[in-house]
Order: structure tokens, then sequence, then C-alpha cells
């Protein structure tokens, strides 16, 4: 902040000496502003390039502006928040800073400086006044989506974060309403009233929080989701895990597939992930579970050599929500031995994979031997033949050792199946000189096959009938399809289309391995009948994969799964304790539906509990869905036989009558419930209104809460803190009374002084009081050019500390001025004891500017050096537009 401060004060130096400046010539300049000085208003959060004012330039004839003028040459308070438009004189909004009522300066002053071609400079101000625009509240947090554990305590689960910019009171709301949720109307915090259920309650709730300050209304959604808690550990289903394996195996080849899932009844949607125990040779897929050779096996060196047997862990990691789940089994690989001691060849091993589909005469490997030999005549070998076991003449061998396929590699013909598409081709070489000496090197020819031919399912078609009771996770069939490539390289299964219903893209699960489809949430027959899915089957090929689709049909049946809907809800009566029995109360009617049951299904019974002495009934009691609430008992409370004068009345509604000469339902019946308050009134003793229809009678009660009794925490906290101040105070006082006792002269070197000086200054000894200043050394790293004065200074990276790099002045482009106006003399030409003078007048000057901010004092300082080094080169034309003296940044 300091820093800036002294940065805004020098450029206020500068403009200020410019001013003055012009000052002089004013009556020689012909650039005049019009509109300035000027005032405008301006609301707060205007976006960038709104344009708030305008003015005009007017020149001297043949004169014209110069290139990036007019410009902002200063603003106060320093901002970036305004420009100059250009050509046009206009005044607009960057947009950076944004100007805010409430956070940012409310008034600016602008200076805005512009210079013509014939070096004629004008300065106007324009002061801005930032308008205050009333705000709607702002949600802080990004939360809008918040999970809790199933059974979890009622408590605040949500806790908004909102802004109002104005700090005006706010208040919450909640919609739409629900027995298991409350909201608090000040704080905003989302409260559970009671603990919810994966199984028995719904999975998902959605609200809209408002909140609004009383003139505007921010709203955002909030999703609850309820999470279900994870207990279904995956199973292993390898019967092998011991391996016999040959060493010299490429990295990358498959050893095993190691295959784990979870039980079929799981609710959880879920993934499996797989680790391996560390090790030097075996790495595993997480996801998938192929266990491949991940380094060289070398059966003849250490530590194979001692022991050839690999143990490994493989842990399978099941993670729904919830704790993650794991088992884990042991792998046991046993390395064998093979010929690989390397021949005079090479390479004198080699692998090559073969597409089955390779054309006749294709180069499979090429074999290029040397002889070690010192002697030329020695080095001349050829090569003898090709052997191979089982190849059938498949490939052939040239005199330049060039391997060609002379066969084809079919792999799903049976020939070449029983080989396993694998051969081991030996070539040999032998000295031209000497038979005796004879090289050797292997090439391994791996077969690999090619996608040709795409999926099929059988059946072609599938059909499935699945009641609509089924759950989550039921599962519905399964769809297979087969591929005639040989090796099988897997399918996978994904759904094109269908399945869909309100406003999920997708009520089913493909498992996309298996191809087994269950059931994402349950099915609705009132939503929808028939399901039509389109499945595709793609084979795992990475660079050609084929597919082929089918249709499955999947028919919902009707089953009795929709609780009645009764209404009106939570409804407020007042009934007087004289009123008759068999008299509808305050005339109140129970309408009731069920989308899966017909009107006369319903039997309407008042719990025991709420229904204290069984004073209401409804009639008719069942076989409508219209009914009305009858007073049954009359109220005795003279005698005491009744004490309750509020009901809170809980009507249970259930589907399940069988008067109607209905069969025997399938399913369990299902019930819906209503609350109705009912509150008895003695009329002789109570004025209440009552009309033909249920109102709700808000009734406010304040209570002072004010205790006479807690007078005095208040009183122990003030005398407390009091108590406390006190003794610090003293504390203080004893420590400066104790260090103004000490004697430091020991501690300081003691100067020499002669016997006059001495003899003068004998006298009483006094104390004498030492200051001691320390200078931390600062090392300056950098170089930057000042932007305002142009000069370069040092800093430091690491703490920010800056300092001039040498004392010379710097002075801004300057203009050319009659030869009657002088202000400022040139420095190099002025004398020793005037620069000096102007050197400590200046500093001076600036440390004023730092700790007043005055601008008329810096005013007063800049016009006496000024004044006489003016009078001393009268007749001078070129005018400084500025003159700085050198400081010391690194005290800021």
């Amino acid at each position: 902040m300091h820093t800036l401060i002294k940065m805004a004060s020098k450029k206020l130096i500068w403009n200020i000496s410019m001013l003055v400046g012009m000052g002089l010539l004013q009556g020689t300049a012909a650039i005049v502003f019009t509109g300035l000085p000027g005032t405008m208003t301006v609301p707060e959060n205007s976006p960038g390039g709104t344009e708030i004012f305008t003015f005009n330039i007017s020149f001297s004839p043949g004169a014209s502006i110069e290139p990036g003028y007019p410009q902002i040459v200063n603003t106060d308070p320093l901002t970036t928040a305004f420009r100059v438009s250009i050509p046009k004189a206009q005044v607009t909004l960057t947009g950076t800073p944004r100007l805010d009522f409430e956070t940012a300066p409310n008034s600016f002053v602008l200076q805005i400086l512009a210079v013509d071609s014939a070096e004629d400079a004008v300065l106007g101000t324009l002061t801005v006044i930032v308008e205050d625009v009333d705000e709607a509240p702002v949600f802080l947090d990004e939360d809008s989506v918040i999970y809790i554990l199933e059974k979890s305590p009622p408590g605040v689960i949500y806790q908004p974060i909102v802004f109002d910019p104005e700090n005006k009171p706010l208040t919450f709301t909640l919609t739409p309403s629900n027995p298991a949720f409350s909201i608090d109307q000040d704080k905003g915090s989302l409260i559970t009233i009671t603990s919810l259920d994966y199984e028995t309650d719904p999975r998902s709730y959605s609200f809209n929080l408002a909140v609004t300050d009383g003139t505007h209304t921010s709203v955002r959604t909030l999703t609850v989701i309820i999470v279900n808690v994870n207990d279904d550990k995956p199973q292993f289903l390898n019967k092998i895990t011991t391996f016999p394996i040959s060493e010299e195996l490429n990295p990358g080849h498959i050893l095993t597939n190691i295959t784990a899932v979870v039980p079929a009844d799981s609710f959880f949607i879920g993934y499996i992930l797989y680790t391996i125990s560390t090790n030097n040779y075996l790495a595993i897929h997480s996801h998938s579970g192929v266990v491949k050779i991940a380094n060289r096996m070398d059966r003849d060196s250490s530590p194979l050599r001692d022991d050839p047997t690999i143990t490994v862990t493989v842990t399978a990691t099941y993670s729904p929500p919830g704790p993650p789940l794991s088992h884990s089994i042991q792998l046991t690989i046993t390395v064998t031995d093979i010929n690989d001691n390397p021949p005079i060849c090479s390479p004198d091993y080699q692998r090559r994979e073969v597409p089955e589909t390779e054309a006749l005469g294709a180069l499979i490997a090429t074999v290029t031997c040397k002889d070690n030999d010192v002697e030329p005549a020695f080095t001349q070998y050829k090569f003898t033949g090709l052997s191979c076991q089982g190849c059938n003449q498949r490939f052939s061998l040239s005199p330049m050792g060039s391997i060609t396929l002379t066969k084809s590699l079919d792999f799903e013909d049976p020939t070449n199946l029983y080989l396993g598409n694998a051969y081991s081709l030996l070539v040999d070489a032998v000295d031209e000189d000497d038979t005796s000496l004879t090289g050797s090197a292997y090439v391994y020819v791996t077969v690999t096959p090619v996608n040709e031919y795409p999926p099929v399912f059988s059946p072609p078609s599938y059909f499935y009938k699945i009641s609509e009771l089924l759950g989550r996770g039921a599962v519905i069939g399964a769809v297979n399809a087969t591929d005639r490539d040989f090796p099988a390289i897997g399918i996978t299964y994904s759904f094109i289309s269908g399945g869909g219903t309100g406003d999920l893209s997708n009520i089913f699960y493909l498992d996309p391995k298996q191809g087994t489809i269950t059931l994402l949430i349950r099915p609705d027959y009132e939503v929808a009948q028939t399901y039509q899915l389109v499945i595709r089957a793609v084979d795992r090929d990475p660079i050609n994969p084929l597919s082929a689709t089918t249709t499955v049909i999947v028919n919902i049946t009707e089953a009795n799964d929709e609780p009645p809907v009764c209404g009106p809800n939570n409804t407020n009566l007042v009934v007087p304790m004289d009123l008759r029995t068999g008299t509808n109360v305050q005339r109140f009617i129970l309408t009731c539906r069920d989308q899966d049951s017909p009107p006369n299904s319903f039997i309407y019974t008042i719990s025991g509990a709420s229904n204290v002495n069984n004073h209401f009934v409804f009639s008719p009691a069942s076989g409508t869905n219209v009914t009305r609430l009858i007073l049954r008992e009359p109220f005795d409370y003279r005698s005491g036989l009744d004490r309750v004068w509020k009901y809170r009345l809980t009507v249970l509604i259930s589907d399940a009558n069988l008067l109607a000469g209905e069969p025997e339902p399938r399913e369990e019946p299902q019930t819906g419930t209503v609350v109705i308050n009912v509150q008895v009134v003695d009329p002789d003793l109570t004025t209440i209104i009552t009309t033909t229809t249920p109102r709700i009678t808000y009734i406010t009660v304040r209570e002072n809460t004010f205790a006479v009794d807690d007078w005095y925490v208040t009183f122990i906290c003030v005398l407390a803190g009091l108590l406390l101040l006190g003794i610090l105070g003293y504390l203080l006082y004893r420590l400066g009374k104790y260090l103004s006792t000490l004697d430091c002269s020991c501690c300081e070197p003691q100067p020499v002084e002669d016997l006059e000086t001495l003899v003068q200054e004998k006298g009483p000894p006094q104390r004498e009081i030492i200051t001691e200043i320390t200078k931390i050394n600062t090392v300056f790293d950098g170089e930057e050019v000042d932007p305002v004065t142009g000069r370069i200074y040092e800093y430091n990276t690491k703490s920010g500390a800056r300092r001039w790099k040498d004392a010379t002045i710097v002075s801004e482009p300057q203009l050319m001025q009659p030869e009657s106006s002088t202000l400022v003399i040139p420095e190099e030409t002025a004398s020793p004891q005037s620069r000096s003078g102007t050197t400590q007048s200046q500093t001076k000057n600036e440390r004023e500017q730092s700790t007043r901010g005055s601008l008329q004092t810096n005013q007063r300082s800049l016009s006496k050096p000024q004044s006489s080094e003016s009078t001393a080169r009268a007749g001078s034309r070129n005018i400084p537009m500025a003159t700085l003296e050198a400081i010391d940044l690194s005290e800021v």
C-alpha cells in the first residue's frame, strides 16, 4: 500500500509540473476542452464498453491531435476502470475492475490530457460518481447435490453461503414442503427431521431453495440423494492358480485373466478394481483383471536360477457407494527353461506377428549373421537350411537370409489350429571354410487373428414379461451373440434405443460383458406397458470392430403398487365442545384417488392413538372415494372423561375394500395417510369465527425471555476484563522503568578523548541515552524500468524491496516553449550548491507527501527549487516535464 501511495505521489508531482508549464503557456495554447471539467453519474455494475461521457477538443488552425491523445494521465483514487476512446473524445468503462458501490470507491476524479501537433497541451478533469443499485442476494457456494448415508441421524445436512450486497435481512423458503425435511428461515439450513432408509424411502429428493431480501429473490435447486451402505464382497471365479510358463516371453504376454464378481442380488452398481502385490515380473490390468508379463524372465540368471517360483497376491476391490470391500487370492508361477544361448547370428532371436490374411510371398523376417574372426578369409558364410516343427513348407529361406511366406496362415484352418498358429523357425548358417563352425538364429512367428466375421445373435430377437413390482437390480433376462472368429476376443453389449420413460434416459441396465438385462428403477405400468429395446453387440477388435443388433420386447404386467392419494392434508378444524353427535365436522370432506384401484376400493380408518375416546369417524367408512368427518361420541370435559383439547387425527386410507365383489388381490394393499388437526373450544369462553370451509389460524406468541438473574454474567465479564487490563498496564510500567535504569555504556566502544576534553567535561556522572539503528542489507537480484519516470530500479524477488540503480535524473520528453517562459534550469548547468539544495528540498517534500498525501504541500515544496532555478537561467528553451531525485525503495 505504501508503495502504491508513493508511486501515485510521484505521478502527481509530474502532473503538477506539467500543469505549471501549461499554465504559463495558457496565453499561446490554442487547444481547448469543451465539456471539461464535468461531472457524470454512473450506475454500479455497468458493463465494460459503456459510454459515460463525451467532450469536444478544438485546436489551432493547422494543428491536429497527437497519436495516443487524449488520454487519462491520473485518477484519484487510482483505477483502470476508465479509458478515453480514440479518435472520438468519449470516456468509456473498461470493465476491469468492476464498479461496485459496496466494495469500491464511490467517486473518481479523472485527469485527461490532450496534446496537438503544435505541441500545445491542455489538461481537464472529469468527476465520476458511482450510483448505488439494489442487487439481489447471491449464492456463493456451488453445492447443489447433497449426498447423505442412509439411516444417518437427523440434523443439518446443508448450510448455504449467501451474500447480499446491501446487507439486508434475508429470509429462506423451501419448496415443495416435505415432512422429512425442514428449513431454517433465518439461516437457510436444510435439516432432516427423521432418519431416511434407502430401501423404503425415496432414493432422492429435489427442492427449490429461495432467498429474498424483501425486494429481490434468488432461487437454486437442491438435490438430496440417499446413499446405500455397501456390504457386497467380490468373489473370484478362477479355479486354477498355478501356472508353468516359459522363460524369455515378451513383456505384455497374457498369463491369465482374473475374474471376480459380486452377488447377483446386489443393489449396487459399481466397479471392481484389481491390484497385484509388488513384484518384478507380473502386472495386472486394474479393470479387466488380465495378468501380463511385465519384465523379461531369464531362467539362467539370479534370482530365478535359485528359485524359479514366483508367488503374488491378487486383490479385487469392489467400489460402489460406501466403504470399498475386497477379497484376495494367491497366484503361483513356475518359470521353465528353454535353449536360449545366443548364437553368432544377429539378431539371434526374433519374434514376428503375422496376420492370418498375409499374402503369399510376403517377407516375414531377415536374418543377418556375423563372424568374429579377425582374418577376412574366414568371414564368409552361407545359409544351409531352414528347419521348423510342423511348418509344412509354409516358409522358405533365401540365400540372403530372407524368410518368406509360401502357404496360407488362415487362423480358422484346422491344420493351422492344430499347430497352435505359432511356428519356431531355426535358421542355420555355416562358415564356408569350416563346416564345423555353425551359427543359428530363431525366428518365432505368431499368427495374429483378423476380425473377419461379425457377431450373430441367437435367437435373433427376444421377448420378456415382467411385473411392475420388480425393483432395482432385478434380472429380466440376457441376450447372447457368438463370433466365428478364433480365438474369441469377446463381445460388448450396449443399448442403441428404447427403455426410456419420463425424465429417465433408460430404466434398464445392460451388462456390457454378460449381456444380462437388469432394472435400474422400478417399472410403472401406468406410465408405459411395453418397451422395445434395440441392443448392439460389438466384438472387441481394437482396429476393425464388427457389430450386429437385436430387438428385445419387454412387457410390463399391472400390479397394485400405487397408494391412495387423498386431500386436503394438514387441515385445521375448530369444533365447539357441545357439537351434536352425527354432525359433519365443519363440513370437512375427504376426496381420494388411486391410479390402479377403482373408487369403491377405499377403506377409511382413524388411528386409535390419535382418536382419543373415539370421538371421530368417517362416513361412509368404505366403498367410495368421497367421505365426511363425523362426530361420533360427544365431548365430556366437565366430568373429566375428556382432557384433550387438540387432536391430531392420523387417517389411514387403504385400497383393500372387498365389498364390491372383486376377487382376492394378488398383492399387498397400499395405504395412504392424511393428517387432520382438530381444536375443541368452549363456545361460552372463546369467540372463534367458523365458516363452511376449513381455514388456517395463525397465532403469534411474543414472550420476553429476559431473566433478572442474568445481570451477573455481564458484570463478571467486565470486571475480569478491567482486572486483566490493569495487570497488563502495571507490568508494562515496571518493564519501562527497569529498562530506563539499565546502564549500557559497558557494551559500547568508548572514544579516545584527550586530556582537555576530559577536564572540560569533568562533573557529576550523567545517564546516557543510546539509540542503535540496524540496517539489514538487502540483495537486489532483479532490474526493471519505472513506467512513470523511465528510470531503472533494482528489486529483491523474494521480499519485494526496491531502490534506484543510480542517481541519474531522467526527464520526460520536453515541450518547446518561447524564449521568455522558462521554469526550471537543467540540472547539469546548475551550481553544486543549487543542486544540493534542490535535492534536499525534493527529498524532504517527497517524505512530506508520503506521510500527509496533501497536494497543496507538494505544490509549495516544488515551487521553491523551481523558482530558484528559473532565476539562475532565464533564457532556456528546454523545460523538463518532471524532475525526480533518487530514493531508496527498500525502505517501503
